[in-house]
């Protein structure tokens, strides 16, 4: 997978046949199997989640960390796909 070095931005509009914006955790994780990138809107749109050499794997404070999963992860419903900026 290649390195994601430009800042991302939330989705900008999701379609109204989509629903909502906002995913549970597990909706987003699902996402993040299928090569998709996600955040959280509570995050302040500055850390993201991938996949990345077969490791689930966050980007904060300016470099990539193994993800380790909490309990506020698993309960936040504030999940989005995080889209780069070109």
């Amino acid at each position: 997978m290649p390195l994601i070095e430009n800042p991302i931005t939330l989705t900008p509009k999701i379609k109204k046949s989509r629903g909502s914006v906002t995913m549970s955790f597990y909706d987003a994780l699902r996402k993040v199997s299928q090569g998709k990138t996600i955040t959280r809107i509570s995050w302040g749109n500055k850390d993201y989640c991938l996949m990345k050499d077969g490791w689930l794997t966050i980007y904060t404070k300016g470099d990539f960390h193994s993800w380790i999963v909490n309990d506020g992860d698993m309960e936040g419903n504030d999940w989005v796909i995080a889209k780069e900026l070109n």
